[in-house]
């Protein structure tokens, strides 16, 4: 692995644009800077694109299918579009701590045995303005409810 591997950061989207825009700032408030985010616009209806299109980064990458998919047809479709070492996935309506992908990548780095990072998550209830924090303790199966990362050699989605 490259000393500063690309991370390819999949938003799936449809219909999302109320909450794109706190995604998209997360990504691009990452003190790790070598990433490219591959938006894949799942058939939306609403203005997800117009909301993608005022970023003017180079490293956001757009994509739009004219079917709807289910989401892990559509991951895979994005998948396919990474350029990445690793692939991370960031819903729309989801957004992350300024310092997850540079810690995330250090693991990588450090261990090249790990294949699949994930990590704990905040609940935000949105009309309380609360969050907590959402811990599950070696459960494997619960893996998808986290927050992943992984390397793309091994990247595939399934139900």
């Amino acid at each position: 692995m490259q000393k500063n591997p690309l991370v390819s950061i999949i938003i799936n989207c449809h219909n999302g644009e109320k909450y794109l825009d706190k995604a998209i700032k997360s990504v691009l408030g990452q003190n790790y800077k070598h990433w490219e985010i591959i938006f894949f616009d799942n058939n939306s209806k609403d203005k997800s694109s117009s909301v993608l299109k005022k970023y003017k980064d180079r490293r956001i990458k757009y994509f739009r299918v004219q079917k709807t998919y289910s989401l892990y047809k559509a991951r895979n479709l994005a998948i396919a579009k990474c350029k990445g070492e690793l692939v991370s996935f960031l819903d729309v309506d989801d957004w992350w701590l300024k310092n997850k992908l540079n810690k995330q990548v250090k693991v990588f780095l450090k261990d090249q045995t790990v294949d699949v990072l994930y990590s704990n998550i905040y609940l935000y209830n949105e009309k309380r303005k609360t969050k907590k924090i959402y811990i599950k303790k070696k459960n494997k199966k619960k893996m998808h409810k986290k927050k992943t990362i992984l390397r793309k050699d091994n990247a595939k989605t399934c139900r």
